[in-house]
């Protein structure tokens, strides 16, 4: 989801995970600046497993999301 901006990123991680099945892992990667606080936020409201969250590269952020 790179040059996209907040909350672009969640929104189609949302789509996507929806899609997919207990268990599965997405892997998301954004360079949005606020993606970080974001993610944390999200993951915990919905019960998601955040696998690993770490900076790619400067301003790149990467995470694994696991279905739940």
């Amino acid at each position: 989801m790179r040059g996209t901006s907040c909350p672009g990123p969640i929104v189609e991680a949302k789509k996507l995970l929806n899609g997919m099945r207990k268990g599965e892992v997405l892997k998301l990667v954004s360079d949005c600046p606020g993606i970080r606080a974001d993610v944390r936020s999200w993951v915990k409201a919905t019960g998601m497993d955040l696998a690993d969250a770490r900076e790619n590269a400067p301003g790149e952020y990467v995470f694994h999301i696991r279905k739940r």
